[in-house]
């Protein structure tokens, strides 16, 4: 008897750890009736004319029967996780949230709003039969999107997001696309400082802070931090088969060689896990999985403030007055 409840009890453990790990979606997608597969990334789209998801640029300048646009995106993404993976950072997949969930990163060409976007849940298609029934963490990109082009680092920017969830469950426009909007630059010509040069003082008081960094999306602060931090001449080391990847036209991935403030992003992100993994803690949360309204909630600037000058602080950026009036800010 005793045995049979101890099954009974194991048995329903298990079944909550697997719907907890992954989220069963069942939005109808199968119209993405083609897959090109490579190492942990899957591109799924569709070449069906009647498809609303149909890949409107299909140019395939090798002749391999797959677009240029999904090799291409595949080629991003990979040299993306192979250069952020040799800096130093955790893959998502390798994160301690995804590592027993996931087991690729899907990368969705859809019609959509937007270029792109990125989901911070590990997900499983059933209805799909290409997913082969696995688990995977989810990039949606416009099927429109002109790639390489305009928008070329959006493959780039989405998989970066990843990336934050991995390490942290805080959220916030702020942060997110700031970062991210300074990480892309990786493979963007021109200096890495931001279009500004990263000259932009860092707030100087609570006022400057609510209105120059929490209020906009794409902000001075970590362009300013990047240039701060880093008094290289930004050049990137990383292995030649690495910074000469191409795309399928020949042209390069990397625009230039360069790219500052990486070390100190990767410490905040850091900072910022070990300070969420403390809440979750304090709050008896789900360190994986916190509701949304409190991922996003503004009672977190105050944290994620802290992560931010404690690496300021571990960087030795403490020393000038611009840098002291900051790290005074709540």
């Amino acid at each position: 008897m005793k045995l049979g409840i101890i099954m009974l009890i194991s048995f329903f453990f298990l079944q909550s750890c697997v719907s907890n790990s992954c989220i069963e979606n069942n939005k109808k997608i199968s119209s993405l009736d083609s897959v090109h597969e490579s190492g942990t990334f899957r591109v799924f789209y569709s070449m069906n004319p009647n498809s609303p998801d149909y890949l409107v640029n299909s140019k395939d300048m090798n002749k391999n029967d797959i677009p240029d646009i999904v090799e291409d995106i595949l080629i991003q993404a990979n040299t993306t996780s192979d250069a952020l993976r040799y800096l130093g950072f955790i893959h998502p997949l390798e994160s301690n949230r995804y590592k027993s969930k996931a087991k690729f990163i899907d990368i969705h060409l859809i019609t959509m709003q937007g270029n792109g976007n990125a989901g911070e849940n590990a997900v499983l298609h059933k209805e799909m039969k290409n997913k082969k029934n696995k688990c995977a963490l989810v990039i949606n990109i416009r099927n429109s999107i002109d790639f390489p082009g305009n928008y070329w680092t959006i493959v780039n920017h989405e998989l970066f997001h990843l990336y934050q969830y991995g390490y942290t469950q805080f959220k916030g426009g702020w942060y997110l696309e700031g970062m991210t909007n300074s990480m892309e630059r990786i493979f963007k010509r021109g200096h890495q400082g931001g279009l500004n040069k990263g000259e932009i003082l860092l707030p100087s008081n609570q006022l400057e802070l609510e209105n120059n960094v929490y209020k906009i999306s794409y902000n001075e602060l970590w362009a300013r931090l990047a240039v701060l931090s880093d008094h290289s001449d930004g050049q990137l080391k990383l292995p030649l088969d690495i910074l000469d990847r191409r795309y399928i036209d020949g042209t390069k991935v990397f625009k230039d060689e360069n790219l500052k403030g990486y070390l100190i992003f990767k410490r905040i992100l850091e900072n910022m896990g070990e300070i969420s993994d403390e809440i979750s803690k304090k709050n008896k949360w789900d360190k994986y999985h916190w509701k949304e309204s409190d991922q996003i909630d503004p009672v977190n600037r105050k944290d994620m403030l802290s992560a931010i000058q404690q690496a300021m602080i571990e960087f030795g950026l403490d020393k000038t007055s611009e840098q002291k009036a900051f790290l005074k800010l709540h």
